[in-house]
């Protein structure tokens, strides 16, 4: 079975991907599933598309990678299916993926983030407004399986198409492989974020718990892939985000933070850091947004807290006892492992992409 991804992003550069079809390769190949990728950004547009600013030039980009994708496709029919990641296109109507239907393609609709819900994006303004909404729910329509990674995604497209798979974001097992204990040499309590220049916003909503964390003797504090962190006084406390380097970085971590502002589409994600945390021990703290209370127990594998007064208290316990920190931890660890890796979904995973041709 040979599969043709179109997928907005290279290859190794989003999280999405990732913790998804970039992963499952390894299952599908051994299933006889072969992936060929047709990526719709350049590199020139993945350089400066989360910039701010810079409209006139990303709009012309959006042009050259629109056109060129046109030409990735023509053998699309030499394909048993294809994978659409979220969209093919980052704008206009779902005008590739109808035509590709229309030749009698059967399409695979990976739906991992609510992008039915009209957002405008921070660094791209009024060129949001060019993605077309409207598609997602047409793609949903005219696939021949979904895969949804939340419930707020599965519930959308359940309403849509009768043939939905929910299958989560999942980690790779030889990686994320369980809690361990710590170091006696370790000092301080290593209490951490993991995000990127998008998400880094989120942590101005617990400034002040973070403050308190920074000025402790106590606490190692890493906020890995924050960008501008200068208005919160938290610059000194920015890592850089290496994939190479990933999990190493976040073994120095026990506590884990997932701080999520309200908005509509919060509820409809599955936060990726969250199994992140889980799979290596580290204990997460985290809004109950969107599936995190669906995925974390709350004072059983980590900890859901809303306020700043929470958050603080919350914080303080753990760091205070590490009795509690290994118990959840490893707790964390065993749930993870059991339902959101690479390996614990395997079978369902290449279940669901059979399913698009039977």
């Amino acid at each position: 079975m040979r599969l043709l991804v179109l997928t907005p992003y290279p290859y190794g550069t989003a999280p999405g991907p990732r913790s998804s079809f970039e992963l499952w390769e390894r299952v599908l190949a051994q299933a006889g599933i072969e992936l060929r990728y047709a990526v719709f950004e350049s590199e020139r547009l993945h350089e400066i598309i989360y910039r701010p600013g810079e409209t006139t030039a990303k709009a012309l980009e959006m042009v050259r990678c629109y056109r060129r994708l046109i030409g990735k496709i023509r053998h699309a029919g030499e394909y048993d299916a294809v994978l659409v990641n979220r969209e093919a296109a980052l704008i206009g109507p779902a005008v590739i993926e109808e035509a590709l239907a229309r030749r009698g393609v059967p399409l695979i609709y990976l739906l991992d983030d609510p992008m039915y819900i009209r957002y405008r994006s921070p660094a791209n303004g009024r060129l949001s407004y060019l993605k077309c909404f409207s598609k997602f729910g047409r793609l949903c329509r005219i696939a021949s399986v979904v895969i949804a990674n939340s419930a707020g995604n599965r519930a959308f497209a359940a309403a849509r198409n009768d043939n939905v798979w929910e299958i989560p974001s999942v980690v790779d097992a030889d990686l994320y492989d369980g809690f361990r204990p710590r170091a006696p040499a370790r000092a301080r309590v290593g209490v951490g974020w993991t995000g990127s220049a998008t998400t880094s916003p989120n942590l101005a909503m617990i400034a002040a718990p973070l403050g308190a964390l920074a000025r402790r003797e106590d606490v190692a504090l890493s906020l890995i892939g924050a960008r501008d962190l200068e208005p919160l006084g938290l610059a000194p406390y920015a890592r850089r985000w290496s994939a190479a380097t990933e999990v190493p970085d976040l073994r120095q971590l026990e506590i884990g933070l997932l701080p999520v502002p309200p908005s509509s589409w919060a509820q409809s994600k599955f936060f990726l850091k969250a199994v992140q945390y889980m799979a290596l021990g580290i204990v997460p703290v985290a809004t109950p947004a969107g599936d995190n209370p669906r995925v974390i127990e709350h004072a059983r594998t980590g900890f859901l807290v809303e306020s700043e007064r929470d958050w603080t208290r919350t914080l303080d316990r753990l760091i205070a006892d590490p009795g509690l920190r290994e118990r959840v931890g490893r707790a964390a660890a065993a749930v993870a492992a059991e339902r959101y890796t690479l390996q614990a979904n395997a079978e369902r995973i290449v279940a669901a992409f059979r399913s698009a041709l039977s």
